[in-house]
């Protein structure tokens, strides 16, 4: 039984969405042996493959900004807004990561099995030794990645009362009983996520470049550059940590201490906070992502799927009416307003209640938000009561907030007129470099205050070369900062610089601010009063979550199998 499931694993064209016991059950059709995927060095690196292939290789952070205070969508027919309604079940659960993550969790297994006594590289033993200590490397980290994400949807407080994680698979299983696994506790599973990121940031290097030699760039060289990396790793051991010691989950075993130390290891090997630009001057890396004609990257993006040429999906589902868009992912007022005076101050209520709203803001606000008057292919962007881009306008793909999404979106490049339909490059980032720095900042702050060194970092040195990068013209407000302003103003800045990233909807419910679940959003109407604009703020979406909420379900149907516990408050 055990030879016949590899046809499976290597030949994965036609891979549908199975349960955790659909994919571990072995196919009668084989065409493949044992033997012959032993005998093949790709086709058992090809098991690895098929672990990477449930990584998504496309945007899917819009429904996690939906079912935040970040956006809603214009698109009456949604799932997401049946679930921010108070539709959010057990069985309805568009965040649910838990057959994507454990297939992944088991090609990953099948690898390492397989991969024992592997000439990877014959003409040269060092470099074969290379790839075997790589690959291990690799199958590592993706099993830590995969952990985290369960952990993150799935984690929770259990009908039993306990602080629950996920079902640990550790190898491949091998008969239906050994799949009737149990949750492990929460820090149980932090642990493993922790144990695998040490063996892989032990295997990987930071980053792949050059080595100087032909033959060890084959198995550590730039080629890898789409591959998790020794960074990721330890990117992935500092959220885990960090999360460990965040409210909903904290109870002292993991610290916030331990987070940024684990974050001090990534930035000593990533050149700190020494070059606030990440090594080019006020460019960020949503719109100077790929340097054309190259495979070079922003310094900010540690990892990232292969590049898409000929690409315009974005821009067609989300630039606005008037640029032959569909204008689904709307931003809301409130994180409009949470965007600064370009002096790093708060943003005042009579500046947002002038007529003049988006003056002198924070330079980021502009470049990842569309608003009435901001310039879109060279044109003014108009959202004035009347067009076709307002809110309340008759073209059902127009705004409901009065406001369109701009970051990640080509503009420079990406033209849709008919006759035109210009497309652009492509990829999806997994992994910055600034959600390390910010992870510190929160962590630090939480330790010691704004000023407390870890590592040689201090959490106000690192915000104000964020802002700095971002820039804002002024440290004054960062520096008179207390501790507790200086953890709401981390958290302003991870809402900000991390936006549609799939963060928000997360850092929420780690940090149990249930009310900021349930929030309604507003947008604004922009009417034109004999020559002058007038902005009118109204509530476009509610928000029904229930306190319970701050942690996803276990699926429903994994509850049918066995008498594994859900989390409390699901069905």
């Amino acid at each position: 039984m055990k030879n016949k499931k590899y046809l499976i694993l290597i030949l994965t064209v036609i891979l549908g969405v199975f349960n955790s016991c659909d994919v571990l059950e072995p196919e009668d059709e084989n065409i493949f042996s044992i033997e012959d995927v032993r005998n093949t060095v790709t086709f058992v690196e090809g098991l690895l493959i098929n672990a990477y292939r449930k990584v998504p290789a496309s945007h899917d952070n819009f429904t996690l900004a939906y079912a935040s205070d970040d956006a809603v969508n214009n698109d009456p027919g949604s799932g997401v807004k049946a679930v921010v309604q108070g539709g959010w079940t057990s069985v309805a659960n568009p965040f649910s990561v838990w057959n994507s993550s454990y297939e992944s969790i088991f090609y990953i297994h099948s690898f390492l099995e397989e991969m024992e006594g592997i000439d990877w590289f014959p003409r040269n033993e060092t470099t074969s030794a290379l790839f075997d200590e790589k690959l291990r490397g690799e199958a590592y980290a993706l099993r830590a990645w995969n952990y985290f994400h369960l952990l993150q949807a799935h984690a929770g407080r259990g009908k039993n009362g306990q602080l629950l994680g996920v079902p640990i698979v550790d190898r491949v299983l091998e008969n239906s009983p050994e799949y009737e696994i149990p949750r492990a506790t929460f820090n149980e599973t932090i642990k493993f996520i922790i144990d695998d990121c040490d063996r892989a940031i032990e295997a990987l290097p930071g980053r792949w470049l050059p080595t100087g030699d032909a033959d060890a760039d084959q198995a550590i060289g730039e080629r890898n550059t789409n591959r998790i990396n020794g960074h990721v790793a330890r990117l992935i051991k500092t959220k885990a940590l960090l999360y460990a010691a965040s409210p909903a989950y904290s109870d002292g075993t993991y610290t916030y201490q331990m987070a940024a130390e684990a974050a001090v290891g990534l930035m000593d090997d990533n050149n700190g906070i020494s070059s606030s630009d990440f090594g080019r001057t006020k460019t960020k890396f949503y719109n100077e992502a790929v340097v054309p004609g190259t495979n070079n990257v922003h310094a900010d993006v540690m990892w990232y799927s292969f590049r898409q040429t000929g690409e315009n999906g974005w821009e067609r589902t989300n630039f606005p009416p008037s640029q032959f868009g569909r204008g689904l992912t709307n931003p809301t007022q409130e994180l409009v307003n949470a965007f600064p005076l370009v002096d790093g101050t708060p943003t005042p209520a009579d500046k947002i209640n002038s007529n003049d709203p988006y003056s002198g803001r924070d330079p980021r606000l502009s470049e990842y938000i569309m608003y009435q008057g901001s310039q879109y292919r060279n044109e003014p962007l108009n959202t004035v009561v009347g067009s076709q881009d307002a809110l309340g306008s008759q073209n059902l793909d127009a705004t409901k907030t009065g406001y369109y999404l701009k970051k990640f979106m080509n503009v420079k490049v990406v033209n849709l007129a008919p006759g035109i339909n210009s497309s652009g490059i492509r990829y999806y980032t997994y992994a910055r470099y600034t959600d390390a720095l910010l992870m510190f900042a929160e962590a630090a702050n939480e330790v010691g205050g704004p000023d407390a060194i870890i590592g040689g970092y201090s959490a106000r040195a690192v915000i104000n070369a964020i802002r700095d990068r971002a820039g804002i013209t002024s440290t004054a407000y960062v520096n008179g900062l207390s501790t507790a302003e200086m953890t709401n103003l981390i958290r302003n800045e991870r809402r900000l610089e991390l936006c549609f990233e799939k963060q928000r909807f997360w850092d929420i419910r780690r940090w149990n601010l249930t009310s900021l679940m349930k929030n309604p959003v507003s947008g604004v109407i922009v009417t034109n009063n004999g020559g002058e604009l007038d902005y009118e703020y109204i509530e476009v979406e509610g928000r029904n979550f229930s306190d319970f909420q701050i942690y996803g379900p276990i699926p429903f149907n994994e509850t049918l199998k066995y008498d594994i516990v859900q989390n409390q408050g699901w069905q």
